[in-house]
Protein backbone atom coordinates (compact mmCIF):
# COMPACT_ATOMS: atom_id res chain seq x y z
CA UNK A 1 0.00 0.00 0.00
CA UNK A 2 1.39 3.50 -0.96
CA UNK A 3 2.12 6.11 1.70
CA UNK A 4 -0.20 8.79 -0.92
CA UNK A 5 -3.24 5.59 -0.47
CA UNK A 6 -2.54 5.54 3.09
CA UNK A 7 -2.75 9.41 3.89
CA UNK A 8 -6.24 9.00 1.45
CA UNK A 9 -8.05 6.35 3.84
CA UNK A 10 -6.94 8.48 6.51
CA UNK A 11 -8.23 11.73 5.63
CA UNK A 12 -11.55 10.02 4.26
CA UNK A 13 -12.41 8.30 7.85
CA UNK A 14 -11.07 11.82 9.41
CA UNK A 15 -12.89 12.42 13.02
CA UNK A 16 -12.01 14.96 15.89
CA UNK A 17 -8.42 13.22 17.92
CA UNK A 18 -6.59 14.21 20.71
CA UNK A 19 -3.21 15.54 20.13
CA UNK A 20 -1.85 12.22 21.30
CA UNK A 21 -3.67 10.57 18.56
CA UNK A 22 -2.38 12.98 15.51
CA UNK A 23 1.33 12.47 16.94
CA UNK A 24 0.93 8.51 16.52
CA UNK A 25 -0.15 8.37 13.59
CA UNK A 26 2.66 10.44 12.08
CA UNK A 27 5.14 7.96 14.02
CA UNK A 28 3.62 4.82 12.05
CA UNK A 29 4.10 7.39 8.88
CA UNK A 30 6.76 5.55 7.22
CA UNK A 31 10.58 4.68 7.33
CA UNK A 32 13.05 5.16 4.09
CA UNK A 33 16.37 3.94 3.76
CA UNK A 34 18.22 3.13 0.93
CA UNK A 35 15.78 4.38 -1.36
CA UNK A 36 12.74 1.91 -0.01
CA UNK A 37 9.96 2.73 2.77
CA UNK A 38 8.68 0.98 5.25
CA UNK A 39 4.80 2.14 5.60
CA UNK A 40 3.46 1.79 8.88
CA UNK A 41 5.92 1.55 11.28
CA UNK A 42 7.01 3.03 14.06
CA UNK A 43 9.87 5.17 12.86
CA UNK A 44 11.45 6.38 16.00
CA UNK A 45 11.84 2.63 17.02
CA UNK A 46 12.93 1.78 13.91
CA UNK A 47 16.06 4.02 13.94
CA UNK A 48 16.76 3.06 17.39
CA UNK A 49 17.00 -0.37 16.52
CA UNK A 50 19.23 0.07 13.79
CA UNK A 51 21.49 2.25 15.72
CA UNK A 52 21.65 -0.18 18.75
CA UNK A 53 22.24 -2.75 15.76
CA UNK A 54 25.30 -0.75 13.97
CA UNK A 55 26.84 -0.46 17.56
CA UNK A 56 26.28 -3.85 18.54
CA UNK A 57 28.02 -5.63 14.84
CA UNK A 58 31.22 -3.08 15.90
CA UNK A 59 31.26 -4.00 19.15
CA UNK A 60 31.37 -8.26 17.90
CA UNK A 61 33.94 -7.54 15.86
CA UNK A 62 36.43 -6.27 18.52
CA UNK A 63 34.88 -8.81 21.03
CA UNK A 64 35.70 -11.55 18.32
CA UNK A 65 39.86 -9.96 17.77
CA UNK A 66 40.21 -9.83 21.54
CA UNK A 67 38.66 -13.42 22.11
CA UNK A 68 40.54 -14.95 19.01
CA UNK A 69 44.04 -14.28 19.42
CA UNK A 70 43.69 -13.60 24.35
CA UNK A 71 41.53 -15.95 25.38
CA UNK A 72 41.38 -18.77 22.50
CA UNK A 73 45.22 -18.04 21.71
CA UNK A 74 44.34 -18.25 18.07
CA UNK A 75 45.32 -16.77 15.25
CA UNK A 76 43.77 -13.98 12.93
CA UNK A 77 44.20 -14.49 9.06
CA UNK A 78 45.46 -12.28 6.95
CA UNK A 79 46.69 -14.53 4.15
CA UNK A 80 44.29 -13.77 1.41
CA UNK A 81 45.54 -9.81 2.34
CA UNK A 82 49.08 -10.32 0.65
CA UNK A 83 47.26 -11.80 -2.51
CA UNK A 84 44.62 -8.28 -2.07
CA UNK A 85 47.88 -6.00 -2.03
CA UNK A 86 49.83 -7.90 -4.50
CA UNK A 87 47.22 -7.22 -7.28
CA UNK A 88 46.81 -3.59 -6.05
CA UNK A 89 51.15 -2.90 -6.20
CA UNK A 90 50.81 -5.06 -9.35
CA UNK A 91 48.47 -2.08 -10.81
CA UNK A 92 50.22 0.25 -9.76
CA UNK A 93 53.62 -0.63 -11.44
CA UNK A 94 51.37 -0.59 -14.31
CA UNK A 95 49.79 -4.15 -15.24
CA UNK A 96 46.79 -5.13 -16.49
CA UNK A 97 45.03 -7.97 -13.93
CA UNK A 98 44.07 -11.15 -16.03
CA UNK A 99 46.34 -9.62 -19.07
CA UNK A 100 49.70 -9.31 -16.91
CA UNK A 101 49.23 -11.03 -13.89
CA UNK A 102 46.70 -13.48 -13.22
CA UNK A 103 43.24 -12.04 -10.63
CA UNK A 104 41.23 -14.89 -9.43
CA UNK A 105 38.18 -12.55 -8.83
CA UNK A 106 35.89 -11.02 -10.91
CA UNK A 107 36.89 -7.25 -11.90
CA UNK A 108 34.58 -5.58 -9.50
CA UNK A 109 36.14 -7.18 -6.38
CA UNK A 110 39.58 -4.88 -7.41
CA UNK A 111 37.08 -2.27 -5.98
CA UNK A 112 37.59 -2.18 -2.11
CA UNK A 113 41.29 -3.48 -2.81
CA UNK A 114 41.59 -0.11 -4.50
CA UNK A 115 40.18 2.10 -1.96
CA UNK A 116 42.23 0.21 0.95
CA UNK A 117 45.17 0.39 -1.46
CA UNK A 118 45.09 4.65 -1.36
CA UNK A 119 45.32 5.21 2.70
CA UNK A 120 47.68 2.32 2.15
CA UNK A 121 50.17 4.06 0.04
CA UNK A 122 49.99 7.66 1.66
CA UNK A 123 51.24 6.02 4.56
CA UNK A 124 53.10 3.77 3.14
CA UNK A 125 52.14 0.97 5.04
CA UNK A 126 50.87 -2.99 4.51
CA UNK A 127 49.13 -2.50 8.06
CA UNK A 128 47.39 0.44 6.78
CA UNK A 129 46.01 -1.05 4.18
CA UNK A 130 44.95 -4.27 6.49
CA UNK A 131 43.30 -1.69 8.24
CA UNK A 132 41.28 0.42 5.81
CA UNK A 133 40.15 -3.18 3.91
CA UNK A 134 38.74 -4.30 6.64
CA UNK A 135 37.18 -1.35 7.79
CA UNK A 136 35.78 -1.19 4.71
CA UNK A 137 34.23 -4.62 5.05
CA UNK A 138 32.82 -3.70 8.30
CA UNK A 139 31.10 -1.06 6.67
CA UNK A 140 29.58 -3.56 4.08
CA UNK A 141 28.62 -5.65 7.18
CA UNK A 142 26.80 -2.94 8.66
CA UNK A 143 24.78 -2.30 5.38
CA UNK A 144 23.85 -6.09 5.58
CA UNK A 145 22.63 -5.54 8.92
CA UNK A 146 20.50 -2.76 7.74
CA UNK A 147 19.07 -5.00 4.98
CA UNK A 148 18.26 -8.12 7.08
CA UNK A 149 16.28 -5.62 9.26
CA UNK A 150 14.02 -3.37 6.60
CA UNK A 151 13.72 -6.98 4.20
CA UNK A 152 12.57 -8.01 8.10
CA UNK A 153 10.23 -5.45 8.01
CA UNK A 154 8.64 -7.17 5.38
CA UNK A 155 8.05 -10.95 6.80
CA UNK A 156 7.32 -9.83 10.39
CA UNK A 157 6.68 -7.00 12.87
CA UNK A 158 9.95 -4.39 14.39
CA UNK A 159 10.32 -6.87 17.02
CA UNK A 160 11.24 -9.91 14.92
CA UNK A 161 12.89 -8.27 12.48
CA UNK A 162 15.46 -6.91 15.24
CA UNK A 163 15.95 -10.54 16.39
CA UNK A 164 16.78 -11.30 12.34
CA UNK A 165 19.03 -8.68 12.21
CA UNK A 166 20.65 -9.12 15.94
CA UNK A 167 21.34 -12.89 14.94
CA UNK A 168 23.44 -11.77 12.10
CA UNK A 169 25.58 -9.21 14.07
CA UNK A 170 26.69 -11.09 16.83
CA UNK A 171 26.87 -14.18 14.00
CA UNK A 172 30.68 -14.56 15.70
CA UNK A 173 31.97 -16.96 12.90
CA UNK A 174 30.50 -14.72 10.19
CA UNK A 175 32.62 -11.67 11.58
CA UNK A 176 35.99 -13.60 11.81
CA UNK A 177 35.16 -13.99 8.11
CA UNK A 178 34.09 -10.61 7.81
CA UNK A 179 37.21 -8.88 9.26
CA UNK A 180 39.80 -11.08 7.31
CA UNK A 181 37.83 -11.95 3.87
CA UNK A 182 36.42 -10.01 1.27
CA UNK A 183 33.09 -12.17 1.01
CA UNK A 184 31.29 -9.28 3.12
CA UNK A 185 31.41 -7.10 -0.24
CA UNK A 186 29.78 -9.48 -2.55
CA UNK A 187 27.43 -10.31 0.40
CA UNK A 188 27.07 -7.14 1.11
CA UNK A 189 25.53 -6.21 -2.89
CA UNK A 190 23.14 -9.29 -3.27
CA UNK A 191 21.72 -8.18 0.21
CA UNK A 192 20.85 -4.81 -1.71
CA UNK A 193 19.47 -6.86 -4.58
CA UNK A 194 16.92 -8.67 -2.39
CA UNK A 195 16.01 -5.58 -0.61
CA UNK A 196 15.04 -3.34 -3.56
CA UNK A 197 13.49 -6.54 -5.17
CA UNK A 198 10.91 -7.11 -1.92
CA UNK A 199 10.20 -3.34 -1.96
CA UNK A 200 9.19 -3.72 -5.51
CA UNK A 201 12.52 -1.70 -6.87
CA UNK A 202 13.33 -4.08 -9.36
CA UNK A 203 15.87 -2.45 -11.57
CA UNK A 204 18.18 -1.06 -8.98
CA UNK A 205 18.03 -5.38 -7.36
CA UNK A 206 19.10 -6.48 -10.97
CA UNK A 207 21.74 -3.26 -10.99
CA UNK A 208 23.01 -5.09 -7.54
CA UNK A 209 23.11 -8.33 -8.44
CA UNK A 210 24.85 -7.63 -11.70
CA UNK A 211 27.28 -5.85 -9.48
CA UNK A 212 27.60 -8.64 -7.24
CA UNK A 213 27.88 -11.54 -9.72
CA UNK A 214 30.95 -9.25 -10.66
CA UNK A 215 32.60 -8.85 -6.96
CA UNK A 216 32.01 -12.76 -6.87
CA UNK A 217 29.90 -15.42 -8.79
CA UNK A 218 27.72 -16.54 -6.31
CA UNK A 219 25.54 -13.63 -6.19
CA UNK A 220 24.58 -14.47 -9.75
CA UNK A 221 22.50 -17.75 -8.13
CA UNK A 222 19.90 -15.49 -6.88
CA UNK A 223 19.11 -13.79 -11.02
CA UNK A 224 16.40 -16.57 -11.91
CA UNK A 225 14.77 -16.47 -8.72
CA UNK A 226 14.98 -13.07 -8.66
CA UNK A 227 13.63 -12.71 -12.31
CA UNK A 228 10.52 -15.33 -11.26
CA UNK A 229 9.48 -13.30 -7.65
CA UNK A 230 9.53 -10.56 -10.26
CA UNK A 231 7.61 -11.69 -13.11
CA UNK A 232 4.77 -12.42 -10.95
CA UNK A 233 3.45 -9.02 -11.49
CA UNK A 234 4.84 -8.60 -15.22
CA UNK A 235 5.68 -11.63 -17.04
CA UNK A 236 9.07 -13.80 -17.29
CA UNK A 237 9.72 -12.27 -20.66
CA UNK A 238 9.52 -8.70 -19.22
CA UNK A 239 12.45 -9.82 -16.75
CA UNK A 240 14.74 -11.31 -19.25
CA UNK A 241 14.03 -8.03 -20.70
CA UNK A 242 14.89 -6.18 -17.97
CA UNK A 243 18.08 -8.04 -16.99
CA UNK A 244 19.43 -7.54 -20.32
CA UNK A 245 18.99 -4.13 -20.41
CA UNK A 246 21.21 -3.79 -17.00
CA UNK A 247 23.55 -6.20 -17.57
CA UNK A 248 24.65 -5.68 -21.34
CA UNK A 249 26.10 -2.03 -20.41
CA UNK A 250 27.49 -3.53 -17.64
CA UNK A 251 29.32 -6.18 -19.53
CA UNK A 252 30.07 -3.94 -22.16
CA UNK A 253 31.63 -1.53 -19.89
CA UNK A 254 33.69 -4.04 -17.87
CA UNK A 255 33.72 -7.30 -19.31
CA UNK A 256 33.91 -6.95 -22.93
CA UNK A 257 37.32 -4.87 -22.48
CA UNK A 258 39.03 -8.25 -20.94
CA UNK A 259 37.78 -10.40 -23.39
CA UNK A 260 39.50 -8.36 -25.69
CA UNK A 261 42.65 -7.65 -23.67
CA UNK A 262 42.92 -11.71 -22.95
CA UNK A 263 40.13 -13.71 -25.07
CA UNK A 264 40.78 -16.57 -23.15
CA UNK A 265 40.44 -14.92 -19.44
CA UNK A 266 36.77 -16.80 -18.67
CA UNK A 267 37.71 -20.90 -19.24
CA UNK A 268 41.35 -19.67 -17.28
CA UNK A 269 38.90 -18.38 -14.95
CA UNK A 270 36.69 -20.98 -14.50
CA UNK A 271 39.26 -23.81 -14.61
CA UNK A 272 41.46 -21.70 -11.87
CA UNK A 273 39.08 -20.25 -10.05
CA UNK A 274 35.91 -22.71 -9.83
CA UNK A 275 36.96 -26.32 -11.04
CA UNK A 276 39.19 -27.07 -8.33
CA UNK A 277 41.77 -30.31 -8.91
CA UNK A 278 42.38 -30.57 -4.60
CA UNK A 279 39.41 -31.96 -2.33
CA UNK A 280 39.29 -29.85 0.72
CA UNK A 281 38.59 -32.04 3.91
CA UNK A 282 36.40 -29.96 5.35
CA UNK A 283 33.85 -30.00 2.59
CA UNK A 284 30.86 -32.54 2.73
CA UNK A 285 32.29 -34.64 0.02
CA UNK A 286 35.66 -35.72 1.95
CA UNK A 287 33.34 -36.42 4.71
CA UNK A 288 31.31 -38.92 2.69
CA UNK A 289 34.43 -40.38 1.02
CA UNK A 290 35.88 -40.71 4.41
CA UNK A 291 33.04 -42.65 5.49
CA UNK A 292 33.07 -44.93 2.64
CA UNK A 293 36.69 -45.46 1.73
CA UNK A 294 37.97 -45.58 5.24
CA UNK A 295 35.96 -46.09 8.11
CA UNK A 296 33.62 -49.07 5.51
CA UNK A 297 36.19 -49.68 3.14
CA UNK A 298 33.86 -50.11 0.64
CA UNK A 299 36.72 -48.72 -1.57
CA UNK A 300 35.00 -45.96 -3.55
CA UNK A 301 37.25 -43.21 -5.11
CA UNK A 302 36.71 -39.55 -3.94
CA UNK A 303 36.42 -38.63 -7.35
CA UNK A 304 33.29 -40.81 -7.60
CA UNK A 305 32.15 -39.04 -4.38
CA UNK A 306 32.87 -35.55 -5.82
CA UNK A 307 30.88 -36.33 -9.07
CA UNK A 308 27.81 -37.42 -6.88
CA UNK A 309 27.71 -34.52 -4.79
CA UNK A 310 28.22 -32.36 -8.27
CA UNK A 311 25.02 -34.29 -9.67
CA UNK A 312 23.08 -34.03 -6.15
CA UNK A 313 23.68 -29.76 -6.56
CA UNK A 314 22.50 -30.29 -10.15
CA UNK A 315 19.30 -31.68 -8.92
CA UNK A 316 18.79 -29.82 -6.15
CA UNK A 317 18.98 -26.77 -8.58
CA UNK A 318 16.79 -27.92 -11.08
CA UNK A 319 14.20 -28.68 -8.35
CA UNK A 320 14.25 -25.16 -7.03
CA UNK A 321 13.89 -23.77 -10.18
CA UNK A 322 10.97 -25.89 -10.92
CA UNK A 323 9.08 -24.52 -8.10
CA UNK A 324 10.24 -21.33 -7.89
CA UNK A 325 8.27 -21.13 -11.07
CA UNK A 326 5.40 -23.13 -10.69
CA UNK A 327 4.46 -21.26 -7.52
CA UNK A 328 1.61 -19.14 -7.45
CA UNK A 329 1.64 -17.21 -4.41
CA UNK A 330 5.41 -16.45 -4.95
CA UNK A 331 5.87 -13.49 -1.34
CA UNK A 332 8.88 -12.48 -0.10
CA UNK A 333 9.38 -15.19 2.55
CA UNK A 334 9.35 -17.89 -0.33
CA UNK A 335 12.12 -16.04 -1.99
CA UNK A 336 14.17 -16.11 0.98
CA UNK A 337 13.87 -19.49 1.37
CA UNK A 338 14.66 -20.63 -2.34
CA UNK A 339 17.80 -18.09 -1.87
CA UNK A 340 19.07 -19.53 1.09
CA UNK A 341 18.53 -23.07 0.10
CA UNK A 342 20.28 -22.56 -3.66
CA UNK A 343 22.96 -20.87 -1.85
CA UNK A 344 23.52 -23.28 0.76
CA UNK A 345 23.01 -26.28 -1.75
CA UNK A 346 26.14 -24.81 -3.66
CA UNK A 347 28.60 -24.34 -0.99
CA UNK A 348 27.35 -27.86 0.86
CA UNK A 349 28.38 -29.84 -2.87
CA UNK A 350 31.21 -28.00 -3.66
CA UNK A 351 34.11 -30.05 -2.74
CA UNK A 352 36.15 -26.82 -3.19
CA UNK A 353 35.12 -25.31 0.35
CA UNK A 354 36.71 -21.67 1.82
CA UNK A 355 35.10 -21.45 5.54
CA UNK A 356 34.21 -18.05 4.44
CA UNK A 357 31.53 -19.15 2.43
CA UNK A 358 29.31 -19.45 5.24
CA UNK A 359 29.11 -15.34 4.68
CA UNK A 360 27.37 -16.03 2.01
CA UNK A 361 24.21 -17.59 3.23
CA UNK A 362 23.65 -16.62 6.48
CA UNK A 363 21.82 -13.51 6.16
CA UNK A 364 18.81 -15.62 4.59
CA UNK A 365 19.00 -18.05 7.28
CA UNK A 366 19.14 -15.23 9.86
CA UNK A 367 15.84 -14.05 8.33
CA UNK A 368 14.39 -17.53 8.06
CA UNK A 369 14.81 -18.55 11.85
CA UNK A 370 14.21 -14.72 14.02
CA UNK A 371 11.10 -16.90 14.71
CA UNK A 372 11.72 -19.89 15.98
CA UNK A 373 13.45 -20.39 19.08
CA UNK A 374 14.76 -24.07 18.24
CA UNK A 375 16.04 -22.19 14.64
CA UNK A 376 17.79 -20.02 17.12
CA UNK A 377 19.64 -22.39 18.94
CA UNK A 378 20.60 -23.99 15.99
CA UNK A 379 21.93 -21.02 14.22
CA UNK A 380 24.35 -20.39 17.16
CA UNK A 381 25.36 -23.89 17.91
CA UNK A 382 26.17 -23.77 13.95
CA UNK A 383 28.31 -20.26 14.52
CA UNK A 384 30.30 -21.84 17.48
CA UNK A 385 30.84 -25.36 15.38
CA UNK A 386 32.21 -23.10 12.35
CA UNK A 387 34.32 -21.17 14.61
CA UNK A 388 35.82 -24.32 16.58
CA UNK A 389 36.48 -25.54 12.51
CA UNK A 390 38.50 -22.31 11.78
CA UNK A 391 40.54 -20.50 13.33
CA UNK A 392 40.62 -22.89 16.38
CA UNK A 393 40.88 -26.20 15.00
CA UNK A 394 42.86 -25.40 11.67
CA UNK A 395 46.74 -26.99 11.58
CA UNK A 396 45.83 -28.92 14.97
CA UNK A 397 43.28 -31.48 13.67
CA UNK A 398 43.41 -30.60 10.02
CA UNK A 399 44.67 -28.39 7.07
CA UNK A 400 43.42 -27.58 3.50
CA UNK A 401 43.59 -31.08 2.13
CA UNK A 402 44.39 -33.97 5.12
CA UNK A 403 43.27 -35.02 8.57
CA UNK A 404 46.14 -34.32 10.70
CA UNK A 405 46.23 -37.61 12.15
CA UNK A 406 46.79 -40.96 10.40
CA UNK A 407 43.66 -42.97 9.08
CA UNK A 408 41.93 -44.90 11.93
CA UNK A 409 43.72 -42.77 14.57
CA UNK A 410 42.25 -40.57 17.57
CA UNK A 411 43.08 -37.15 15.97
CA UNK A 412 41.82 -38.65 12.53
CA UNK A 413 38.94 -39.88 14.16
CA UNK A 414 38.02 -36.47 16.39
CA UNK A 415 38.42 -34.43 12.74
CA UNK A 416 35.79 -36.65 11.76
CA UNK A 417 33.59 -36.49 14.44
CA UNK A 418 33.72 -32.45 13.96
CA UNK A 419 32.85 -31.90 10.15
CA UNK A 420 30.23 -34.94 10.97
CA UNK A 421 28.62 -32.56 13.74
CA UNK A 422 29.05 -29.48 11.52
CA UNK A 423 27.53 -30.97 8.58
CA UNK A 424 24.68 -32.39 10.66
CA UNK A 425 23.88 -29.23 12.47
CA UNK A 426 23.98 -26.87 9.46
CA UNK A 427 21.16 -29.72 7.98
CA UNK A 428 19.25 -29.68 10.67
CA UNK A 429 19.56 -25.36 10.60
CA UNK A 430 18.48 -25.75 7.30
CA UNK A 431 15.23 -27.82 7.81
CA UNK A 432 14.36 -25.68 10.83
CA UNK A 433 14.54 -22.07 8.40
CA UNK A 434 12.94 -23.84 5.44
CA UNK A 435 10.25 -26.24 7.43
CA UNK A 436 9.71 -28.14 3.71
CA UNK A 437 6.09 -29.64 3.55
CA UNK A 438 6.38 -31.67 0.37
CA UNK A 439 3.42 -29.49 -1.38
CA UNK A 440 6.09 -28.29 -4.07
CA UNK A 441 6.82 -31.83 -5.24
CA UNK A 442 3.18 -32.36 -5.50
CA UNK A 443 2.62 -29.44 -7.43
CA UNK A 444 5.59 -30.82 -10.20
CA UNK A 445 4.17 -34.41 -9.89
CA UNK A 446 0.63 -32.78 -11.03
CA UNK A 447 2.16 -31.19 -13.90
CA UNK A 448 3.48 -34.73 -15.49
CA UNK A 449 1.02 -35.01 -18.54
CA UNK A 450 0.49 -38.68 -17.48
CA UNK A 451 -0.53 -37.80 -13.81
CA UNK A 452 -2.47 -34.54 -15.40
CA UNK A 453 -4.65 -36.82 -18.02
CA UNK A 454 -5.42 -39.84 -14.78
CA UNK A 455 -6.60 -36.54 -12.68
CA UNK A 456 -9.45 -35.93 -15.41
CA UNK A 457 -10.22 -39.42 -15.87
CA UNK A 458 -10.71 -39.77 -11.86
Amino acid sequence: MSKKKDLTTSQSNAEPVSGASVKKRKTLSGFSLFGVTCNGIDAAQAKRHLLLLILLAIIVKFAIVFFTTSVFHSFIDYFDFQYYLQAAVNVMQGQVPYADFGFDYPPFALIPIFLAFIPGILFDSAGIFVLSFQFLMVICDIVIVVCIYLIGLKLYDEKTAFIAAFLYATAFSVGYFVLTKYDAFPTCLLMLAVLFTVYNRSIRGYIALVFGFLAKIFPGIALPFVALYNAKSTSLRQEVINLLKVSIPVAVIFVVPILILKPGIILSYISGSIIRSAIYVNTATYTVYAYLNTVLNLGISISEVSLLMYGLMGLLLLFLFAIAYVEPHKDARFLIKLLAVSIFAVVFCMAYHSPQYVVWYTPFVCLLVADSLPGILLFYATQAITYIEFPLSFGTLYTNTAYSGAPGTSGWYCALALFTIDIVTYLLLMYVAVRPTGAHLRMLLDRIPGRQQQKKTE
